[in-house]
């Protein structure tokens, strides 16, 4: 509060001084409205308005000054007839010149009154001077006529609105009375000697003469009528016709100079006399006479230039006249700045005494600035003069003084608080210690690793987990940078990320890539980056690093999950329907070639056609065990009888320059497993190891025991070997490294299907160079005595008079089990779905002794037909057949054995042994 009313004292005791206004005071605010006033575009010339110079080079054609008045009529006659709308004669010619004229003088006649011939009836201005000693004169007895001036407000003859002289100088009177209009030149100089003003109005007695601008102004205008609006203070407002031209003090006009010496056009005289001047130059323009030849230029200081002539101060102010665009400051804008400057000084003591030095500079700067440009403004659109002076000095007294206080009272405060201060530093620090120790703790044990690093890359800070990662425990970390650790493959991402981000491009914060650990381990880490700044500038980056390994196994795991069960929908099915084909395909060229005489013509053409079925067979059940629709038949077995018939059948096949060895243990242990997907696993296996040796070599089949209640069969070979990379992609469906038409990526694919149909897992040991090795690892069999040979059981009489009813939705199937069941001697009833069946069963008054039918059928499945056939014919017999039968995996329990079953694709041979199974 004290603050407040001591800034509010200032504030009051500084416009006091502005409103008694000494010298000084006055002298200041003039110079600051020039300032403001040369802020302000001056504007150009009209463009009516030349100067007709007396110059040097005049005064030595025609003579000294005063030139004879013969001479100043012929020059005013020339200007006239060059087209000058008005002439004005800015000079006072107070002497008679009674000489004979020297060129084209009438007889008898003087000088003065050849120029007064000039004068009469021309639009011709003269100009003459008021003197200003001593107490106010009489009346004028100068032979001039007054103004025609009607005046609105105070009419005393005292009254401030007009100039008051004490004597005058007229011209001679002679010339004054045929002039078209005289005024005076005087002008008004302020009290630091600077022109800013011209009286346009002066009052002699209670008549009322005109300047020498505003008679020109009236003559070139043909103005008649003039009207002078007065108040308490000053002359107000001069109005001339229908233009108003604003005055301020006695009756004076405000000028607003165009610039410094020589802004209007100049013309010589001597030129004008010599007619050496064309006509353009003039027309319709005012031409001002006067001199500029050294002594008769009258120079006068003003606030553009200190040696501004007489001639160029009436130009100007009749420039304004013509223009209205003068400068005007109202005597009453005096109170209207003191009341800103006032205002503005309690508004700001307020403010000051509330806010900070710094703050209060930038306050008070504003609020100087504010009211600079507002006077700026304010004087460019509308030619009014509102000084900020007041509010400057305000300002400028009222804020050293206020902050002065603010300090001593803000230094009292701070020394009472010094105590309080230094006590709360200390538990500041001691905070402050426990906070940099928690973080460090934070830090250092957080399970992700967090490292900062400078504009090249070279770390500056790593946590404990980063160190232990890489082994750095003891290093100086200041001479390693994260790429050092970054796989090969990905530096150059690493880097270009690096690179971008410390430059100030946008780039994502968070990306994965692969690092290298001291013992050659990859491991995938997720990087989440931030640029770190200092004074707004990027100086390094700042990372948290976490292990995703086991997470992008997951993945991998995953989407290799997904992809699998895609390919099984898609094998299953094509290997589905390609059965059903098949079955027809090898079936027929099994009865064909069983019923042709041996070396027909046509014996060998169907050998290759069967041939070709057999492998379509074998491709369809790689499918199928890819896609995990292959109904598996497990059986004890015993695996070397498996493999002897394996190597019996493949060891021709293989080439001379390949060694088929077995090493088999006596004692190994048996295995529950369905032999033809055994002989299945070895086949692709066989054949891959064969690919491998092109040049030859060895494949070696071993089986033994593992104490982990597991039998292990291995299949290696002395080939060229695999990759890591290869070895990574081994088992995916469709992978191949053969060349197009030699390899299908089904084999190996398909026996990691069948391992692990198996309740197995299978091994991969290989390296370039040195071979490969499989080790397929089985489970043991619970019981020994039920073990089975691992071939199939060939029947001795396939012969039967039972009777078969045949339900498959393929009509071409069914006409072929129909043969091969006709020609053993069966009865048969075919039906192509499941209503079909029932219905005929119902009308069948026979025995029907085996109901053979398809799994997948449209509206009622297999299994669904079989159980309502049971409940109808309880001793009826069954067998299923299918491509695939997804419906019997799970509680059907056809892997369990509990249903005779028969894949297709079945040659007549397995179809009639299957059925003579299922009826005994």
């Amino acid at each position: 509060m004290r603050v407040t009313l001591i800034g509010s004292a200032v504030a009051v005791l500084v416009v006091s001084l502005f409103l008694v206004r000494p010298g000084t005071v006055e002298r200041a605010d003039e110079k600051i409205c020039d300032v403001l006033s040369g802020w302000v575009s001056r504007g150009t010339p009209s463009g009516q308005i030349v100067l007709v110079e007396i110059d040097e080079p005049s005064l030595a054609q025609v003579g000294r000054w005063p030139w004879p008045r013969d001479v100043l009529a012929r020059l005013v006659s020339r200007l006239l007839d060059r087209g000058a709308a008005t002439v004005v004669l800015n000079m006072v010619l107070h002497e008679e010149d009674r000489g004979t004229p020297s060129v084209q003088g009438l007889p008898g006649a003087a000088n003065d009154e050849v120029l007064a011939g000039a004068l009469s009836g021309k639009p011709v201005v003269l100009g003459h001077a008021f003197r200003f000693e001593g107490p106010p004169s009489s009346p004028s007895t100068c032979p001039v006529d007054p103004l025609p001036l009607a005046i609105v407000g105070p009419a005393e003859a005292s009254a401030p609105g007009f100039f008051h002289p004490t004597g005058i100088l007229c011209s001679t009177p002679a010339l004054s009375k045929t002039a078209a209009a005289v005024g005076f030149l005087n002008g008004a100089p302020d009290a630091d000697g600077e022109l800013r003003r011209v009286p346009l109005l002066v009052e002699s007695g209670e008549q009322h003469y005109p300047s020498l601008a505003l008679a020109a102004f009236t003559v070139y205008r043909h103005a008649t009528a003039m009207q002078l609006t007065l108040n308490q203070n000053e002359a107000s407002q001069l109005r001339v016709g229908t233009q108003a031209i604003r005055l301020e003090g006695p009756s004076c006009l405000r000028l607003r100079f165009r610039g410094p010496r020589r802004t209007f056009p100049y013309l010589s005289a001597a030129a004008f006399l010599n007619d050496g001047v064309a006509a353009p130059a003039l027309q319709g323009k005012i031409a001002i006479v006067g001199g500029s030849a050294l002594g008769l230029p009258h120079p006068v200081a003003t606030p553009v230039d200190a040696l501004l002539p007489d001639l160029e101060v009436q130009a100007t102010a009749i420039d304004n006249l013509l223009q209205g665009d003068s400068f005007n400051r109202p005597a009453g804008f005096h109170l209207w700045e003191l009341s800103l400057a006032l205002l503005c000084g309690l508004g700001t003591a307020l403010l000051l005494a509330r806010v900070r030095p710094w703050s209060g500079a930038l306050l008070v700067l504003g609020t100087a600035a504010a009211i600079w440009a507002g006077c700026t403004l304010l004087l460019s659109a509308t030619g009014l003069l509102f000084s900020p002076l007041p509010v400057t000095a305000v300002l400028a007294c009222q804020f050293p003084a206020v902050t002065m206080l603010n300090y001593w009272r803000e230094r009292r405060r701070a020394e009472r608080s010094g105590e309080q201060l230094a006590t709360a530093q200390e538990y500041s620090r001691e905070i402050l210690r426990e906070g940099e120790s928690r973080f460090q703790r934070l830090v250092e044990n957080v399970n992700d690793a967090i490292i900062v690093d400078d504009l090249d890359g070279r770390l500056i800070f790593a946590n404990r987990r980063f160190r232990e990662w890489f082994s750095l425990q003891g290093k100086d970390i200041r001479q390693i940078a994260l790429e050092d650790f970054v796989a090969p493959e990905w530096r150059a991402m690493v880097r270009d990320q690096h690179t971008r981000r410390v430059s100030g491009q946008s780039v994502p914060g968070e990306y994965e890539f692969q690092a290298i650990q001291p013992d050659g381990t990859l491991i995938w880490l997720e990087s989440l980056v931030t640029t770190v700044q200092e004074d707004e500038k990027i100086v390094g980056t700042q990372a948290a690093l976490r292990d995703v390994t086991g997470r992008k196994r997951m993945e991998a795991l995953y989407l290799q999950a997904q992809k699998m069960e895609g390919i099984g929908r898609l094998a299953g099915g094509v290997a589905h329907d390609f059965n059903n084909l098949l079955t027809v395909i090898n079936g027929y060229s099994d009865l064909l070639l069983s019923r042709m005489p041996q070396g027909s013509a046509n014996e060998a053409a169907l050998k290759q056609v069967r041939a070709a079925g057999e492998r379509a067979t074998e491709l369809t059940r790689n499918l199928l065990a890819l896609s995990r629709k292959q109904l598996a038949q497990p059986k004890v077995l015993d695996l070397n009888v498996v493999v002897n018939e394996v190597v019996k059948m493949f060891d021709r096949l293989l080439g001379e320059d390949i060694e088929l060895k077995s090493e088999l243990s006596p004692e190994l242990a048996p295995v529950v497993a369905d032999s033809g997907q055994l002989h299945q696993i070895l086949m692709n296996l066989l054949v891959n190891a064969r690919d491998a040796m092109p040049h030859g070599g060895k494949i070696t089949i071993q089986t033994k025991n593992v104490e982990t209640d597991e039998v292990c069969l291995r299949v290696s070979d002395s080939g060229s070997g695999m990759s890591d990379e290869i070895k990574r992609q081994l088992f995916e469906p469709f992978f191949t490294t053969k060349e197009p038409g030699r390899g299908t990526g089904l084999g190996l694919a398909t026996v990691d299907q069948i391992v692990r149909q198996s309740a197995g897992r299978i091994e991969v040991t290989t390296k370039l160079g040195t071979g490969t090795a499989f080790d397929i690892y089985l489970p043991r069999a619970a019981d020994r005595a039920s073990v089975q040979p691992g071939g199939p059981v060939s029947a001795t009489d396939w012969q039967g008079s039972e009777t078969v009813l045949i339900v498959d939705d393929q009509a071409a199937v069914v006409q072929y089990i129909r043969s091969v069941l006709e020609d053993a001697g069966y009865q048969v009833l075919l039906a192509a779905n499941g209503a079909d069946a029932l219905e005929l069963e119902q009308q069948y008054p026979g025995v029907i002794h085996l109901l053979l039918t398809d799994i997948v059928l449209p509206r009622m499945n297999g299994i669904e037909l079989s159980e309502k056939m049971r409940v109808a014919r309880p001793g009826i017999r069954l067998l299923f057949t299918s491509g695939y039968a997804e419906e019997a995996f799970g509680s059907r329990g056809i892997i369990a054995g509990e249903l005779t079953w028969l894949p297709k694709p079945f040659v007549p041979s397995e179809l009639l042994s299957k059925v003579r199974e299922a009826l005994t």
